[in-house]
């Protein structure tokens, strides 16, 4: 198994810049989403893969489209 997931690494730069961009620390996510901190920071890592359902929830906390995290950027 690798040790992170290519998309996933990607997806959890954009919930790590969106967070950000909210001014939340990766506590105050954390416990809105209802994760633990240390499986928040796997999620933002690329370690841990985030499914559809989680994905929707920080959509909506971040209030863009659920889209905007499959947008990627080839240059």
């Amino acid at each position: 198994m690798p040790s992170h997931y290519p998309i996933s690494k990607i997806i959890g730069n954009k919930i790590t810049y969106y967070r950000k961009m909210k001014g939340m620390t990766l506590e105050n996510l954390s416990k809105v989403v209802g994760v633990s901190e240390q499986q928040q920071s796997r999620y933002e890592r690329g370690i841990n893969r985030i499914n559809v359902d989680r994905l929707y929830q920080y959509a909506k906390i971040f209030d863009i489209n659920i889209i905007d995290f499959f947008v990627f950027n080839n240059r």
